[in-house]
């Protein structure tokens, strides 16, 4: 053994020396000299031990000594940085009424106890309900007139009517349906009305009613049972697993693939079940059962198999499965269940492969050497020159109103509309998925970030309480939001003069407030991202991850995406997301227009050639009139500025402005009115500008995932008056999209880099010049005497401290989940 660069002896050398032998060890490379010692020279040699052992002993009590005076001294200097003023969790949940507030917790037990004892509705509680029964579906605050808004805002005028809108799901009506009611006033209604507009549906097919948990719990009631009486042994024998109670170890999933009305008789409802392995995460472990289901009936005891797949085949139903699988005359699937600890499955989260780096060192961290610079006060978020309202909608999920910079308002509103995921394959349940992902309930899908890795560790967290039956009715979303102030590390602006021409430094990195929401969505995980720019730029960033959705691999199925492994397609998609961006610039008489870039031949008369010329760029102005004209496709071959403008032509000829800024776009390949393509009819246009409308508050709904035969919000006829746009009040729509060739590198999870998407809204010609000249981040560095540049320079940090003098104050939640994971499962 070797300590502290000396070498002790063995158990084996110690016997030897007890003996009456030392081994004395010499230089490297030479063999040991034995010699004899008498016993006098044993116990010289043990005293000599002895004063080694104490030597030693007594300097790792200095170097310990030494280390805890070094760390009291750095604690004694670098104090733990003041965290600032920190915003309480329920601080949001507890805001005082604004007219965009969502509704409160007293708001919703008042309404829902008041639609509860309304005697023609006959509803009942949403915790003991099936689909025949009547109960609400899902409850948010109503939006009030835009004019009703602005008064309020910006004359001191009164607070507008707070109205709930509910969604009411009638499985015990004749014929059955969904109904949209207004409840109100609140806090204590006096009326529930079916609400009456032109614009959407408000008496819904019951066809086309959104997910419930009510309806998976007769799925499962249902079905499970019926498989296993007809075709369990085929499930065994085929699989290696069963389904339902009793399965451990080796159980399947039970999933749907929805198919829309397009592509159903009138007033039915279908879906392609399909079966998996029950791992994580199962959707890259399917199998080749899939059986189509009729649920159109509210009594799921009259559901029934129309058609079944099986290992390339299509029966009637199950007892032609089962008759014919028993005979052994047709093909059949023999895969195993995975043998392997589900920690070393291919689809796990758990790590694996060759482990970097090598050593367990942190990852860099950002820190806040004097706490917040941006305040929430309630639903109201102020950081530098900004100031927004936040609201958390069930459906909508987050919704940004009264963006202001400045003091001046730039935005009415800034909203997520909806997720649409379009895949391809070759059997039938793989090519009946399309999604529209607010069925799911947009913002009762935020919840449970991890401090950390989400958001940072500082980040202020939010919670939110809504109504949803999916959620047992009202619940709490613990940390369903999270803000934080981000260094980019990139600068905003910056230069460098050098050498004898003026030599100067100026830069601005681009610290910026992100607002963050994950949305996991079955497989996907989306994260949405509102950021602020110092510079008077709001960006809108999305980003995907989670998994991928596949389907059991066939040769058939090559043409429609990639093998990911030996029983798995992944399959092609394009995801579609669209934005609401309702801009007021400078007022809400707005016009839309573009600044085109062409070419042009220009003559060049001052050259030795007078008939010579060059091909030069040029700008042409155009202004959008009519929302027909509105209505943008990318073209790279003719590029453009896209311009909302206001206000009064500046002494310069300018009219104030935003620019629209996309980035990642992809074109709609549906044809136009076929298949789903009408509950997407947004996305025939990149952008498109319509006036505004109190009775078009979204361009989607809950039901787009099944009305496609008859949208419930039709977006194509926002635009089909094409109404005038010059100076009126306006509302871009923003489409972003991408076509994902899934890979095998997206095993087992998807990451978000490359999948980023975004919006920005830029100020053009709107200030006189850069607002963020007046941070105080800025750095100048100037040489102390211009004609000798070299010689020293002076550094204004224009009073703002680079020194970090604290310790930031770094946690993780690893403590406090070992107790208590209720926020990042529930």
């Amino acid at each position: 053994m070797v300590a502290g660069g000396k070498e002790f002896m063995s158990a084996e050398n110690l016997k030897k020396e007890q003996q009456g032998t030392l081994i004395e060890m010499c230089p490297e490379g030479s063999p040991p000299r034995v010699r004899k010692v008498d016993g006098r020279g044993r116990c010289m040699v043990a005293a000599m031990c002895f004063l080694v052992v104490a030597c030693v002993s007594l300097l790792v009590c200095v170097v310990m000594l030494l280390h805890h005076q070094r760390a009291a001294v750095a604690h004694t200097e670098h104090d733990t940085c003041d965290a600032g003023e920190k915003t309480s969790r329920s601080e949001y949940l507890n805001a005082p009424l604004t007219p965009f507030s969502e509704l409160t917790e007293a708001e919703v037990v008042s309404v829902h106890n008041y639609l509860l004892q309304h005697p023609s509705l006959g509803l009942i509680d949403v915790r003991k309900v099936s689909i025949r029964d009547n109960f609400v579906h899902v409850m948010e605050a109503r939006v009030p007139k835009k004019a009703e808004v602005l008064d309020w805002l910006e004359r001191g005028g009164p607070m507008p009517e707070r109205v709930a809108r509910a969604y009411i799901f009638r499985g015990n009506a004749t014929p059955p349906v969904v109904e949209e009611y207004e409840v109100g006033p609140l806090p204590n209604p006096s009326y529930a009305r079916l609400v009456r507009t032109p614009q959407r549906k408000t008496s819904i097919p019951y066809s086309v009613r959104p997910f419930s948990r009510a309806e998976f719990a007769d799925v499962f009631r249902r079905l499970l049972p019926m498989l296993m009486r007809q075709v369990g042994q085929l499930l065994e024998e085929s699989y290696g697993a069963k389904l339902g109670k009793g399965c451990r170890p080796r159980c399947l999933r039970l999933s749907m693939t929805p198919i829309s009305s397009a592509f159903l008789p009138p007033d039915t409802r279908s879906a392609w079940f399909w079966l998996a392995y029950d791992l994580e995460f199962y959707t890259l472990h399917p199998l080749d059962l899939q059986f189509l289901v009729d649920t159109s009936h509210t009594d799921s005891s009259r559901w029934s198999i129309r058609r079944v797949y099986y290992a390339g085949q299509y029966f009637s139903g199950l007892g032609e499965l089962a008759e014919k699988y028993a005979r052994g005359i047709i093909n059949v699937t023999r895969t195993a269940f995975p043998s392997a600890p589900e920690s070393e499955v291919y689809s796990s989260l758990y790590m694996r492969g060759d482990t970097f780096p090598e050593e367990g060192k942190p990852p860099p961290v950002q820190v806040l050497p004097r706490g917040n610079r941006f305040k929430v006060r309630g639903s109201r978020v102020e950081y530098m020159l900004w100031s927004f309202t936040l609201r958390i909608s069930p459906t909508v999920g987050i919704q940004l109103f009264d963006i202001n910079f400045n003091k001046e308002r730039i935005a009415y509103e800034l909203s997520l509309q909806e997720i649409a995921v379009l895949y391809a394959g070759h059997t039938p349940a793989a090519s009946m998925l399309y999604f529209a992902d607010s069925a799911g309930l947009f913002g009762t899908r935020m919840r449970g970030l991890l401090e950390g890795v989400d958001c940072p560790s500082h980040a202020v967290y939010l919670d939110t309480k809504m109504f949803a039956s999916n959620d047992g009715g009202l619940a709490r979303f613990a940390r369903a939001v999270c803000l934080f102030e981000h260094n980019t590390e990139v600068p905003l602006r910056r230069h460098r003069a050098y050498s004898m021409s003026g030599a100067f430094y100026g830069g601005l990195s681009d610290t910026v407030l992100i607002l963050r929401a994950f949305m996991s969505l079955i497989n996907y995980d989306y994260v949405v991202d509102y950021i602020f720019h110092v510079n008077g730029v709001v960006e809108l960033k999305i980003s995907s991850t989670g998994y991928l959705a596949t389907s059991f691999y066939l040769p058939e199925e090559e043409r429609f995406g990639t093998r990911v492994n030996q029983h798995v397609t992944a399959g092609l998609h394009q995801h579609l997301f669209h934005v609401k961006a309702d801009l007021d610039i400078a007022g809400t008489s707005n016009t839309f227009g573009s600044w085109n870039v062409g070419v042009e031949k220009k003559k060049d008369d001052w050259g030795h050639d007078p008939s010579a010329s060059h091909v030069q760029t040029v700008i042409s102005k155009h202004v959008r009139r009519s929302e027909s004209e509105a209505c943008y496709n990318y073209d790279f071959n003719s590029p453009k500025y896209l311009l909302i403008s206001g206000g009064n032509v500046s002494d310069l000829g300018h009219r104030r402005a935003y620019r629209i800024i996309p980035r990642g776009m992809t074109p709609a390949l549906l044809p136009e009115g076929d298949g789903f393509e009408p509950s997407v009819s947004w996305s025939r246009c990149q952008v498109a500008v319509t006036r505004h409308h109190d009775d078009e508050p979204t361009s989607s709904s809950i039901f787009a995932m099944w009305d496609a035969k008859d949208p419930v919000v039709n977006f194509a006829k926002f635009m089909a008056d094409d109404e005038n746009i010059e100076d009126q009040d306006l509302v871009t729509w923003v489409t972003l999209g991408t076509h994902h060739i899934p890979h095998t590198e997206n095993l087992p999870n998807t990451g978000t880099v490359g999948t980023q998407l975004a919006l920005f809204l830029a100020p053009f010609n709107y200030f006189p010049e850069d607002p963020s000249m007046g941070s105080r981040d800025a750095v100048r560095v100037s040489p102390r005497d211009p004609s000798r540049p070299f010689d020293g320079a002076v550094v204004e940090r224009y009073g703002t401290s680079a020194v970090l003098d604290c310790l930031p104050d770094v946690t993780v939640p690893d403590d406090a989940l070992k107790t208590n994971s209720a926020e990042l499962f529930s």
